[in-house]
């Protein structure tokens, strides 16, 4: 019974040395993960304030699209944080110095979008009424 135990703890050491000797992939793609879960999360909110732009004002306040707007802004916003994080780090990378200056680009545009989102969702929060808030969100643009 203690050759077993001996063996899988043996086992688990080996897996933990191999895992980190292997070379780690680039922290650029590594950031695919987080810039797709972006991408997913402004498809959802597109598909919002596509849903207010359709909808009359009563079904705008019973859905209660003011705080899901509120809601997807902020989570987006967060994960744009995560991408933004994640290219920063990227850019830092010395086997990334081909990549660079197109991971500086693309570090800047989503720096850009989390701002807007910032600013959409502040705006959203503080419109005082329902119509205002309607009117709010549907105005907002993002493109997919």
């Amino acid at each position: 019974m203690a050759m077993k135990h001996i063996a899988s703890v043996l086992s688990l050491a080996g897996v933990a040395c191999v895992c980190t000797l292997v070379p780690q992939p680039l922290q650029a793609q590594a950031c695919q993960d987080e810039e797709s879960m972006v991408v997913e999360y402004k498809k959802g909110l597109v598909e919002l304030i596509d849903a207010t732009r359709k909808e009359t004002l009563p079904d705008f306040e019973k859905a209660y699209h003011q705080k899901a707007g509120v809601t997807k802004l902020g989570l987006t916003a967060s994960m744009v944080d995560g991408l933004v994080e994640c290219l920063d780090k990227a850019t830092q990378d010395p086997a990334a110095k081909d990549q660079a200056d197109a991971l500086k680009a693309k570090r800047e545009s989503y720096g850009k979008l989390k701002e807007k989102l910032e600013a959409d969702r502040k705006s959203l929060k503080e419109a005082r009424d329902p119509k205002a808030a309607k009117s709010v969100l549907a105005k907002l643009e993002y493109v997919n």
